[in-house]
């Protein structure tokens, strides 16, 4: 399935309440990935507006040369979007 009613889930980065970069994906990857994002602290929101509830955040904090990726669980027979997790990996 690529999207929920045709529409992707919107992945969102924030700093500071401001908006930083985004991804759209689709649930068959179920991961988006952010390279060169600027060392701090973060809020990731994934967002759809047909799941209860309708968005999930996670806050990070990021180091310089890193690389933010970012999963969700979902539940498709009762549109649940329950968490949301990141994983940051240095580069080299």
């Amino acid at each position: 399935m690529p999207s929920i009613n045709g529409e992707p889930i919107i992945i969102l980065v924030t700093r500071d309440g401001q908006f930083q970069d985004q991804r759209s994906l689709t649930l068959r990857t179920g991961v988006a990935v952010f390279r060169d994002v600027p060392e701090g602290s973060y809020t990731i929101i994934a967002r759809h507006p047909d799941l209860t509830p309708t968005e999930a955040r996670h806050d990070a904090v990021l180091t310089e040369k890193t690389i933010l990726g970012i999963r969700f669980t979902y539940n498709e027979p009762e549109r649940q979007l329950f968490t949301i997790e990141t994983e940051v990996s240095d580069l080299p």
